[in-house]
């Protein structure tokens, strides 16, 4: 440290001293004890901001009075704010001058002098305000005895709006809202009018008992009907509620007309009627006349969305099932294509090969071998190859079975051979590690479309097979019973977990890590077509069972 900078010890003031290079050199004891023992200026000087914003600053979101002294070529004076914690300010005056080769910034704790005179303001305008509040108070005990008087009126005002705010049933809004202005006007009978066709019809009463005068249309004086399309609220007196109402009042009654409309649209009208001295309150009216439009608008919306969404969701409905049926027509008819063009190119070869097969066996039953083993031998294999010819050849007849591209009509069944021949295919699945228990009832032959079931029991099948994870037991349960096709299809699987219970048949739903979630989405319509029903049971750990039921006397061609 330089000897010559121990002279600001002595300083009350905190002082900084850089170099050319504006690095630190030196900071006196009273800079320390303040600012601590600050290294980094840049992230010192972020601790300072300008207590007036310098305009002419090129970059006034960086702009501070550390930066700027240290970019000042001249002798720099600034008042600044230092925040020293989260929540306590300091107020220094800063003073920068070159001398030789340093910089030398002074800080000059102004906190107590800018606080005071911050206090002695906030003083002086306290001061002012309590002439002018001395000077109003007259006015406030006079304006108080009116908000006392208007107190119960404004409750019931806020009343209205809370009932208005809270509720989305018009009849409900507009009752209530009747209820509370006769409270408030102590009225024999409050009316809503709605407006249609240059018409007011009455729709709404309180009390309930005048509910007979509903739905006729009322007549008013002209100028009465003048002052509702001009917006005004009126308040005239009246020997009858009407022009067109026969009865008139014992005693005249006021009559106060509210107009409710909605920006330039009416909607209709309030009509108030009282034996007592009355005020019209337009501020209390107008407010609740507002409110009241805004809810019968709001209430319009809403039925109109209830509408709407009644619609998309018919729609989005019929666009789903379309969509399944377009997903499922073209699967089949890939699936169709991909069987045909197998089923040629496997029968192609297995011609050739039972012909070889068969000349083979002719051929071992000439040949004079002297070794009796190697003929047996010969003819096992000849045997062996047979049979694997025919299960080939069963194979392929079970998938364009199961196909049936060309069965687009309902056709009679056999569902116990479908079902079968849905097993056939399946094999690879069950063989070994699955028991197939079959109880088949005696079932007529159905009319139904074949193809289309036998999807619903490849689908719920191989669920089945896939739920079980080790070794257990499928059981095939169908009857016909009352004009019904029953199948039931039981496994010993895992189950199906609860939350996807409600959502199984919907499209997208899958616990497969590869599936698509169309499978019983698709069935479910299948079976459907079929005017059937497709159910569930199903308890975690113990297995599921589904359950068809198809009332196969009414069945009906819906293509």
């Amino acid at each position: 440290m330089d000897k010559n900078f121990c002279i600001y010890n002595n300083f009350n003031l905190s002082v900084l001293i850089l170099d050319s290079t504006k690095k630190i050199v030196y900071k006196n004891l009273s800079f320390i004890n303040t600012f601590g023992n600050i290294k980094d200026i840049e992230k010192f000087s972020n601790c300072f901001n300008f207590d007036i914003c310098m305009l002419d600053s090129e970059n006034i979101l960086n702009a501070n009075p550390i930066s700027f002294a240290l970019a000042s070529e001249e002798n720099f004076t600034a008042h600044a704010t230092y925040q020293k914690t989260k929540e306590k300010f300091l107020y220094f005056k800063i003073t920068s001058f070159y001398e030789k080769d340093v910089e030398i910034i002074l800080f000059e704790d102004i906190t107590a002098a800018t606080l005071y005179k911050r206090l002695e303001k906030k003083y002086d305008d306290l001061k002012i305000k309590c002439k002018e509040l001395e000077s109003k108070n007259e006015d406030t005990a006079i304006s108080q005895q009116k908000a006392q008087n208007q107190a119960i009126k404004m409750a019931l005002m806020h009343r209205v709006s809370n009932i208005i705010r809270e509720s989305i049933d018009l009849t409900k809004i507009i009752n209530s809202t009747l209820k509370e202005l006769s409270n408030l006007y102590g009225a024999t009978k409050v009316y809503y009018a709605a407006f249609d066709n240059k018409n007011f019809t009455l729709k709404n009463v309180y009390p309930a008992k005048y509910k007979d005068s509903l739905n006729q249309k009322i007549e008013l004086e002209p100028e009465t009907v003048k002052n509702i399309f001009l917006k005004n609220i009126s308040l005239t007196p009246c020997l009858k509620e009407f022009l067109n109402c026969e009865k008139t009042f014992s005693t005249p009654a006021t009559r106060i007309i509210v107009p409710v409309y909605r920006l330039n649209k009416f909607l209709g009208i309030l009509i108030i009627y009282t034996n007592k001295n009355a005020q019209i309150q337009s501020d209390i009216l107008q407010s609740i006349s507002t409110q009241l439009a805004t809810s019968i608008f709001q209430a319009s919306l809403f039925q109109e969305l209830n509408k709407k969404n009644y619609e998309l969701q018919n729609a989005l409905s019929e666009l789903k099932e379309a969509q399944l049926q377009l997903i499922n027509s073209e699967k089949m008819a890939s699936l169709g294509q991909l069987v045909a063009g197998v089923a040629h190119e496997i029968n192609t070869p297995l011609a050739s090969i039972n012909s070889n097969n068969d000349i083979l066996k002719t051929i071992i039953s000439r040949l004079e071998l002297k070794d009796a083993n190697i003929r047996k031998t010969f003819e096992k294999i000849n045997t062996i190859d047979k049979e694997a010819i025919k299960r080939i050849s069963q194979i392929v007849s079970s998938l364009k079975k199961f196909i049936r591209l060309d069965e687009s009509e309902l056709q009679q069944a056999d569902i116990n051979k479908e079902i079968d021949l849905t097993l056939e295919l399946i094999k690879h699945e069950t063989k070994k590690r699955i028991q197939i228990q079959k109880n088949y009832g005696q079932i007529p032959l159905i009319n139904c479309y074949p193809n289309m079931l036998n999807q619903v029991f490849m689908n719920i099948l191989i669920n089945a097979c896939h739920s079980i994870k080790n070794s257990g037991k499928i059981t095939i349960t169908t009857a016909y019973s009352k004009d019904n096709l029953i199948v039931s299809i039981k496994d010993t699987g895992e189950g199906i977990d609860e939350e996807i219970k409600d959502k199984l048949f919907s499209a997208g739903t899958t616990t497969k890590k590869t599936g698509t979630g169309l499978g019983l989405a698709i069935s479910k319509k299948i079976i459907e077509k079929h005017n059937g029903q497709i159910i569930f049971d199903s308890k975690k750990g113990l297995g599921t069972e589904f359950k068809i039921t198809i009332p196969a006397h009414r069945i009906e061609n819906s293509e």
